[in-house]
């Protein structure tokens, strides 16, 4: 009777961590759930950063250019820390711009966003006067450019929107191959993973030399039909981009018979001159929700004998998700209209 109790605990024992070892998603589906789970963030705050992780340019390119500009462009920075609500809807963050080197400089750009009005403030730029702009912010109301331009803004339904873009999402996820474009990834080889984030499980998409091709057909040929289809069949969509029914239907007739000839030509073209080092967006989820994100794009064209070198990397953490956000900035009550932004660069002295 003991053994047998030894043998039904040891069991049991197993059968809790292969059922723990299961309940991990499959990286596309996991990824496509956390998408989805994002939908449902009510509110959050976000740090994101823009980084130059490689530049180089071809002697062609760099003649007549100043080395100490060339510098700061391959050592600048982007910073944004900013704040988010769904309802009412409000955004604010702060741009920061680090150019550093010889004609190093800082640019900080705060935005305040709500359904109907955008407000920027006005940075202090060295050496370029801005008079009584500088230091204040400007209002433009979207209602108002929108009718200058003859247009109308549509009203923002956030569960309509939601439910839009959760479709679309699915269309995609649904044409791209798990095994190609998609893998889980250890948390250790995630860049720049805070040590305070404990992922559940970390996705990684990733297009390389040998799949760009596909991925771009793909979008032609599966997404972009299922998309127009989408649209075609819910008014409601075509009321969000502003799209008519008729332009919807010409558009899948033209893709439908359209020559992919031209397409492959260029396709080709670019493999000849291009190289796709990587091309990727690395998930972090938490909870089902998508913590932290990691975009990485490294490329090389090469153009009469001359390579020029790129790559970048684009970090978000999002954090207070759903939680009560503070605005620390709030709606600017003394901004300028654009009249008097334009009168300030026409006045007196500028």
């Amino acid at each position: 009777m003991k053994r047998l109790m030894q043998a039904v605990l040891l069991i049991l024992a197993v059968s809790v961590v292969l059922a723990g070892c299961s309940s991990a998603k499959a990286p596309k589906e996991a990824i496509q759930a956390a998408f989805a789970k994002s939908l449902e963030m009510n509110s959050y705050t976000f740090t994101s950063a823009l980084s130059i992780d490689k530049l180089e340019l071809p002697p062609a390119l760099l003649e007549g250019m100043d080395p100490a500009m060339a510098d700061m462009v391959k050592n600048a920075t982007l910073n944004i820390d900013g704040v988010y609500q769904a309802d009412p809807m409000q955004m604010e963050m702060t741009l920061k711009l680090d150019l550093k080197g010889d004609m190093a400089f800082s640019l900080n750009v705060p935005i305040v966003m709500t359904q109907d009005k955008i407000w920027v403030k006005i940075p202090q730029i060295p050496g370029f006067p801005l008079g009584d702009a500088a230091g204040k912010f400007v209002e433009i109301d979207m209602k108002e450019l929108a009718a200058e331009e003859g247009v109308e803004i549509p009203t923002l339904d956030i569960d309509k929107q939601r439910k839009m873009t959760e479709d679309m999402a699915g269309i995609f996820f649904k044409q791209f191959d798990e095994k190609t474009y998609f893998s889980e990834v250890k948390k250790d080889e995630v860049a720049g993973l805070p040590e305070d984030v404990k992922p559940d499980q970390v996705v990684k998409f990733n297009v390389t030399q040998e799949t760009f091709e596909p991925m771009v057909m793909t979008i032609v040929d599966k997404v972009a039909p299922e998309i127009i289809d989408l649209l075609l069949n819910n008014e409601d969509y075509r009321k969000t981009f502003q799209l008519e029914k008729a332009d919807l239907e010409q558009a899948k007739k033209e893709l439908a018979e359209g020559d992919r000839s031209e397409l492959r030509k260029g396709l080709d073209e670019f493999k000849k001159n291009a190289k796709v080092n990587e091309l990727s967006l690395t998930t972090a989820i938490v909870d089902e929700l998508p913590v932290y994100q990691v975009a990485k794009a490294d490329l090389d064209f090469t153009q009469e004998g001359e390579t020029a070198k790129a790559g970048l990397t684009f970090t978000t953490l999002y954090s207070n998700i759903n939680e009560k956000v503070e605005f620390p900035i709030g709606i600017p009550k003394d901004a300028m209209s654009m009249e008097e932004l334009m009168g300030t660069f026409t006045g007196p002295g500028l």
